[in-house]
């Protein structure tokens, strides 16, 4: 499992919703509780428990759901986040 102490976690009540738009390349990791994992484009759901974890594949709206009282950490995509190469 991929872990980072710098990332706070986000905690949904069972029933809530979060929004990710344009979170392509970002990982889910759930700390608790089951999430459900929806992606635009995409006609899979996932479902994650606690200590699962996976990626948004596809661009645009992804969402997900709390089935339970859930905690979990959103880790962007390392690649967004790499400095741009230095001018010549």
């Amino acid at each position: 499992m991929h872990t980072d102490l710098k990332l706070a976690a986000t905690h949904l009540k069972r029933g809530q919703l979060q929004r990710l738009p344009n979170a392509q390349g970002s990982l889910v990791l759930c700390l608790s509780g089951t999430l459900w994992l929806t992606q635009q484009g995409d006609a899979r759901d996932i479902v994650l428990e606690a200590g699962d974890e996976a990626r948004v594949e596809h661009a645009g709206l992804s969402i997900l759901s709390a089935l339970r009282d859930t905690s979990f950490v959103l880790s962007p995509d390392p690649a967004r986040h790499r400095a741009a190469p230095a001018a010549a």
